[in-house]
């Protein structure tokens, strides 16, 4: 599965393939493709998130209003600068904007906490839409700080990231 993350993260959906992932583990394609059927199926597998990812997303819409952006950007944000996510998160990132049989995988699972999150904490009369733009918003920082790798956010120190984009982040989850 590191292998596969790897190559996947490199290459992206399109340009990885299980010839290539084989080969970074010493293995037969044809065992790759016996466990996991196809690359597709392979690439689903290396989107698996830790059980508990969707659940710290939608813990930090609950709670004090006023602190609710704050709390999504580092919930969010931290899933990008952890070791143990942060792969998954540039493969489906990745794989979903270049590639329309990936983005049919993710699209589910995003559509999901769009509509688990219009069912919290969130404010005002249009919950879910306030959440996806919240996290619209928060996936271009993120894909501009960790896939594109642009200074001076690439490079900028992760607290000073979410001192300056939570502001942004409580107005669409909470209004003007």
């Amino acid at each position: 599965m590191d292998a596969a993350r790897e190559v996947f993260a490199a290459k992206g959906f399109r340009g990885a393939t299980v010839r290539a992932i084989a080969k970074a583990v010493d293995v037969d394609p044809a065992m790759i493709r016996h466990y996991f059927g196809t690359k597709a199926g392979l690439f689903a597998a290396t989107l698996e998130f830790p059980a508990d990812a969707p659940a710290r997303l939608l813990a930090a819409l609950t709670g004090d209003t006023a602190e609710i952006g704050e709390r999504l950007t580092r919930a969010y944000l931290e899933l990008w600068e952890d070791p143990q996510t942060r792969s998954q998160m540039v493969i489906a990132t990745r794989a979903s904007l270049s590639d329309d049989e990936a983005m049919e995988r993710t699209r589910p699972m995003i559509a999901g906490m769009i509509g688990q999150a219009g069912t919290t904490d969130v404010p005002g009369p249009a919950p879910a839409k306030s959440f996806a733009l919240a996290m619209a918003h928060l996936l271009g920082v993120a894909t501009v700080r960790h896939i594109s790798k642009v200074p001076p956010l690439s490079e900028m120190p992760f607290e000073e990231v979410i001192t300056r984009t939570a502001p942004a982040i409580q107005l669409h989850l909470s209004g003007p």
